[in-house]
């Protein structure tokens, strides 16, 4: 057992408390707070057990050397293309099936392919094929799909295979669509496929009965009419189907390698895509290597625009070129922002998607990019999401939920009583635009001119006259409303552990709440804990945010959806009114009809509160001169197979 003392470094930008994360090294994050306008290294003092532990001989070797500068920050390996950068959030894990969070779900997409995927630069997005040969046309009347998967698409090597060439097959990706409704696998993306499919409900019912899936059995719906062509019929139409078969939870997989691995799937990925796992430490780091079996691929740009200079560059940058160029990517999950900026601004990382709003203005000062970093070579894109934030009720917790008049009127208070505007002006620097329905721009069905009015604005008087008109009342004198039947009234505040922003945005709910007399209590949870009790009800107020897995706004109106709490339908809305219409919905082609009907799911939303609305996002996304072929993707977190590196910029960057 180590004798040493347990210390802790405080560094940062305006005093804040911070510490070297996963993916930094203490060396060049202590030289980046020294290179900034304002650096401040503080005492070192004791500290709890469950904070850093670092041996203070390194330390103090590393603090000397940053003063002296006499260490240059550590270049890529010689003759390797490599790329490293941040996650937001940390990962779940690696089994495509079980896991529903954008970090595990972008590294799936670079190890597992789908059936078909989106063209890297078209714009709207269009549909392309992957392992199928092409995308399927809708036969009859959109109750019947086929597709038909290309020969000689191999998985990674691995030992469940016992040193034979393992093939994709149309096998593969039915195992996969079984998996989904498997009960024990627990798979938050079953609404992808529940109540769709003939006969798959019923496998699932089975194994509820039994105990045990039945991957042998036949379903209906499911038909391998040979060896590479899969024919899958609907319950009823359906023509955002094939969307489902762009995202990584549809992906083939291989059944020997399940079972062989069947403890720990999650860590034992094994797909046909351009990369695999070759080094995963927990909420830590996450590295990926080229996989040497895979086919190759080269850029499609028969949909890129002639005008967009973006698209203009990456076809330069990657005509010619076998996809993937990269050797290795490393991946770190850090959840603070400041660190995570550090990481880039000091040269440790090659990208930063989605920079923090706190460090916008030092960014985009006055809307253009900063002269130190312009002169660097640096290149941002500005990407305006298809994707929302928002703060959901647990419909059925006996606080908050309901569908009683006084329970929406709580609902609805709160919602008129969190000051929205000043989340945009001062928290997000005034970069995002508040979000009008659930539906954001840039998918199918979004309508412009909705507008959510006086059902989200900021109005505490508002807010306040309702909760007095419903008997939510102050009894006893203390400043907070009780309930009306004199309970206490207290909120349970669950949000991310994510940095500044998260931090300062659970402060305001806390604030705003005071104002009106509900007393609100913060609860920072990590992210991946965070999705884990939204999934099992284990709140009664959280934040919550949704990026779009296909370009029609079914994606997110799915999110209310009654059958899918649990799942996707995290505040476990229960409305049969608005179950109809999107069952309505689903069997429409897009039309102004359709269009139609999610408006009124929309007002139906505004009307029961089970969300307060947040924002439409916009980021902001940054990356060395060295790395080439980067356009963010509307639909994908990150494209890795698209990425190159020019090596002598970034030797030449790392210095000697």
């Amino acid at each position: 057992m180590s004798i040493l003392p347990r210390i802790n470094l405080i560094a940062g930008y305006g005093g804040r408390n911070s510490k070297p994360p996963a993916g930094i090294g203490l060396l060049s994050y202590l030289r980046a707070l020294l290179k900034s306008k304002t650096p401040r290294l503080a005492i070192i003092r004791p500290m709890p057990s469950t904070r850093l532990r670092v041996r203070a001989a390194a330390l103090l070797a590393c603090m000397v050397a940053a003063v002296a500068g006499v260490a240059a920050a550590a270049g890529p390996a010689q003759g390797l293309k490599v790329v490293r950068f941040a996650f937001r959030a940390v990962e779940t894990g690696f089994d495509p099936q079980r896991v529903d969070d954008l970090y595990s779900s972008a590294v799936n997409g670079e190890i597992f392919e789908s059936l078909l995927q989106f063209d890297y630069l078209a714009r709207p997005v269009r549909l392309m094929p992957q392992v199928a040969e092409r995308v399927p046309e809708p036969e009859e009347g959109g109750l019947v799909y086929t597709f038909h998967l290309k020969q000689g698409v191999y998985f990674a090597d691995d030992p469940a295979f016992r040193g034979r060439r393992r093939e994709l097959v149309a096998g593969d990706a039915v195992y996969a669509l079984k998996r989904l409704r498997d009960p024990r696998n627990r798979a938050p993306y079953a609404w992808l496929v529940e109540n769709r499919i003939v006969g798959l409900d019923e496998a699932h019912d089975a194994a509820v009965q039994s105990g045990a899936f039945d991957y042998d059995a036949p379903v209906a719906g499911l038909q391998v009419l040979d060896r590479y062509t899969l024919r899958i019929r609907l319950k009823r139409p359906d023509f955002n189907f094939l969307y489902i078969f762009t995202m990584p939870q549809t992906a083939p997989v291989a059944r020997e390698v399940i079972e062989a691995y069947a403890a720990d799937t999650m860590a034992h990925p094994v797909g046909t895509g351009p990369f695999r796992l070759v080094q995963w430490v927990r909420r830590s780091k996450i590295v990926l290597e080229r996989n040497p079996v895979y086919r190759g691929d080269v850029l499609e740009t028969a949909y890129a625009d002639p005008k967009d200079p973006i698209d203009q560059r990456v076809i330069r940058e990657l005509t010619g070129k076998r996809l993937p160029q990269l050797d290795r990517v490393e991946l770190y999950p850090i959840e603070e922002e400041q660190p995570r900026f550090l990481a880039f601004m000091n040269g440790e990382h090659d990208l930063l998607q989605e920079t923090p709003a706190a460090y916008i203005n030092q960014v985009l000062p006055g809307g253009h990019l900063a002269p130190t970093l312009a002169r660097a070579g640096v290149g941002f894109q500005r990407e305006v999401a298809p994707s929302i934030t928002y703060d959901l009720f647990q419909m059925e917790n006996p606080v908050v939920g309901g569908y009683t008049p006084s329970q929406v009127a709580l609902r609805r208070a709160m919602v008129l009583g969190h000051d929205r505007g000043a989340e945009i002006a001062i928290v997000r620097r005034g970069v995002d635009v508040p979000a009008q329905s659930p539906v954001p721009p840039g998918v199918v069905g979004y309508d412009a001119g909705f507008n959510s009015g006086a059902e989200q604005d900021f109005d505490p008087a508002r807010a306040q006259a309702l909760l007095d008109l419903y008997g939510f009342v102050d009894r006893d004198g203390d400043g907070f409303r009780e309930r009306p039947d004199g309970s206490l009234l207290v909120i349970d505040y669950m949000h991310s552990t994510g940095g500044q922003t998260a931090r300062a945005l659970a402060e305001l709910w806390e604030k705003s709440m005071r104002r009106i007399g509900i007393r609100l209590v913060p609860r920072a949870v990590q992210f991946s804990d965070q999705i884990r009790d939204r999934k099992a009800g284990k709140f009664m107020l959280a934040s919550a945010a949704w990026a779009a897995d296909y370009p029609d706004a079914q994606n997110f109106l799915q999110l209310l959806y009654g059958p899918y709490s649990g799942d996707s339908n995290d505040s476990r809305f229960r409305l049969p009114a608005y179950d109809r219409l999107y069952e309505q919905a689903l069997a429409m082609p897009d039309s102004p009809e359709r269009n139609a009907l999610y408006r009124e799911m929309c007002r139906l939303m505004l009307a029961y509160a089970p969300w307060r609305l947040g924002i439409d996002r916009v980021f902001v996304n940054l990356y060395r001169p060295w790395v080439l072929g980067y356009k963010k993707h509307p639909m994908y977190h990150i494209s890795l197979r698209f990425l190159d590196v020019d090596l002598a910029l970034q030797q030449a960057a790392a210095g000697p």
